[in-house]
């Protein structure tokens, strides 16, 4: 009888995260077992469920960090499928050291995370998070809500991958000039290609569509932020740790941004007075990581995971890092 793989997935709901059909062609092609995590493992809690794994499937929330410090007591382990796109929470160069495939979803979120970008842009250009508050009584009668039209204005967008080629896109319909920065020199329609000097120093907005490195610095710190055009906003639909939080607030406080959003929890919200006043001043807008949270974006996640973890438990891998 030749051999089935030992598959191991963890989520938050376990086995009733996906369709019986899509359940059923997992447990057709490998010996599976389902696990419920809605909060992050412990270590030695993740080693005994993935002892005797082959492959797994894992999602951010339950483990939000994979490297050697627990990856090297599970030696049976050949093949990751993670439920997500960035690779910035993973030790890929340990991964690769020793012998360990990595499959993620590439696509399953570019329209979900561009149309947030937007949701982000017209937020902070129209101030309708700062209305709502002002509404509510969360803030003075008086407090200004005065924005500015998107129209005319220049947008830059750093990263012209699949989100940024999108954003891109959805800024022409608004009738935005649209400059762009990209180190594969990729090119889109209607986007005029600079150098980041020149990105941050003519855009009115700037949206960021990168990734991060591995427990790498932050790519906007001082530096970068005082060669942004005086006024301009800050988008960061990407990763928190691409911008230096102190840096961005120091920034905002000069004047030299008009705002940022971004759409994860501000590291320093709860612990830095200056970063707590620029948010309930409306200057600091923050989501919850929810840019890719979408009822197509989770039909098309699911489909590709259980593609890539099929793809693993055969040898035929799908969608590789």
């Amino acid at each position: 009888m030749p051999y089935r793989s030992k598959v191991v997935i963890i989520t938050a709901r376990g086995r009733s995260t996906f369709t019986e059909p899509q359940a059923a062609r997992l447990e057709k092609t490998a010996d599976v077992r389902f696990f419920a995590a809605e909060s992050p493992l412990p270590p030695d809690t993740l080693v005994d469920m993935l002892k005797d794994a082959d492959v797994c499937g894992l999602t951010p929330r339950s483990v939000p960090s994979i490297d050697g410090t627990w990856l090297s007591r599970l030696p049976k382990l050949r093949g990751i499928a993670v439920f997500a796109t960035g690779v910035d929470y993973i030790d890929t160069a340990w991964l690769k050291a020793h012998g360990i495939a990595l499959s993620h979803l590439p696509e399953y979120s570019a329209d979900s995370v561009a149309e947030h970008a937007l949701g982000m842009m017209l937020t902070m250009s129209r101030r309708i998070h700062l209305s709502q508050d002002r509404v509510r009584g969360r803030v003075p009668p008086g407090t200004s809500v005065l924005g500015f039209e998107l129209r005319g204005k220049s947008l830059g967008i750093v990263g012209l991958g699949r989100i940024g080629s999108r954003v891109a896109e959805l800024a022409a319909a608004f009738g935005m000039r649209v400059l762009a920065c990209d180190p594969r020199e990729r090119s889109a329609a209607g986007v005029r290609l600079v150098d980041l000097d020149e990105l941050l120093a003519s855009s009115d907005i700037v949206s960021l569509h990168m990734p991060a490195q591995w427990q790498g610095p932050a790519a906007f710190g001082e530096a970068e932020l005082a060669r942004i055009k005086s006024g301009a906003t800050l988008i960061n639909v990407s990763r928190c740790a691409l911008v230096d939080p102190y840096a961005v607030v120091h920034a905002i406080e000069e004047g030299r941004l008009r705002g940022y959003a971004v759409d994860d929890l501000f590291p320093i919200a709860d612990k830095d007075e200056r970063a707590a006043r620029q948010i309930a001043e409306g200057r600091l807008l923050q989501t919850g990581h929810t840019a890719w949270y979408s009822v197509e974006v989770l039909q098309r996640g699911y489909e590709t995971w259980v593609d890539n973890i099929c793809g693993l438990a055969t040898g035929e891998p799908l969608n590789l890092v």
